[in-house]
């Protein structure tokens, strides 16, 4: 008979001991699946080759010195292709996270509201930082600025494709995997450190780490992405029109 280590909540995918009654992850009533140490082991090896592919597309990105537009468009295509075959693997357990059983237009007005008062402060203070430490301010609007269309293709890739594919492949697919293999605290701070060092910004540790925690919290409460990803793309459209219509 196979060893199995630990047991798996059929709603979160949270490991948990046998006989307790409730997920110590969501809260639900204990619905639980075996999981057995090589399942483990294919959950770690799936999220270490994600994180890899992830890690030589960035990588490839940084290396390429001279941006265009046409180098823009195909590492944000890879990177999508890259998140939504990710999630795609794991549909039987990721499908549910597409579901909003617990849309509520007032978290969302909150959400949006908080969201954006946030960003403004955070790009504030990230203007302040590298005025004093650097002299110089980082422009999200330059590389676009020379395009047709200038503005819209600064929102679309600075916005709406981090805001999706991201969540897709890091509060969706790692999230769910490392939720198979730790409990809840560890696969939100492990998930939430893997999504800061992928953005090669350690000069935003101080606002972009929580931001990831904050994000995985909410997937696994709500069990949910959309909550996410309207605070994703709200915080970076904020940072965005900031910049075009305040600076």
């Amino acid at each position: 008979m196979e060893d199995f280590n630990s047991l798996q909540c059929e709603h979160c995918a949270q490991p948990g001991k046998a006989g307790n009654k409730f997920c110590p992850g969501c809260g639900s009533p204990q619905v639980q699946q075996e999981i057995s140490a090589a399942h483990k082991w294919s959950n770690i090896q799936g999220m270490a080759l994600f994180f890899a592919v992830e890690l030589i597309i960035c990588l490839s990105a940084l290396i390429i010195k001279k941006s265009s537009l046409a180098t823009e468009i195909f590492f944000q295509g890879l990177l999508a292709f890259s998140a939504i075959a990710f999630f795609l693997s794991d549909w039987k357990d990721n499908k549910s996270l597409l579901k909003w059983s617990s849309f509520s237009l007032k978290k969302i007005i909150v959400i949006v509201l908080l969201t954006t008062l946030s960003a403004v402060i955070v790009h504030f203070l990230v203007e302040l930082l590298n005025d004093e430490l650097f002299n110089q301010r980082q422009s999200y609007y330059s590389p676009y600025s020379s395009y047709k269309y200038s503005k819209f293709l600064m929102i679309f890739f600075m916005a709406i494709c981090p805001a999706i594919f991201e969540e897709l492949a890091y509060r969706g697919y790692l999230l769910g995997k490392l939720l198979k293999v730790v409990d809840r605290n560890e696969a939100i701070y492990i998930s939430s450190a893997l999504f800061f060092l992928i953005h090669f910004s350690f000069f935003s540790f101080f606002w972009l780490l929580p931001f990831a925690m904050i994000l995985a919290f909410l997937r696994i409460k709500e069990n949910t992405l959309w909550y996410g990803i309207i605070i994703h793309f709200t915080f970076n459209l904020t940072a965005c029109l900031v910049e075009l219509f305040f600076l």
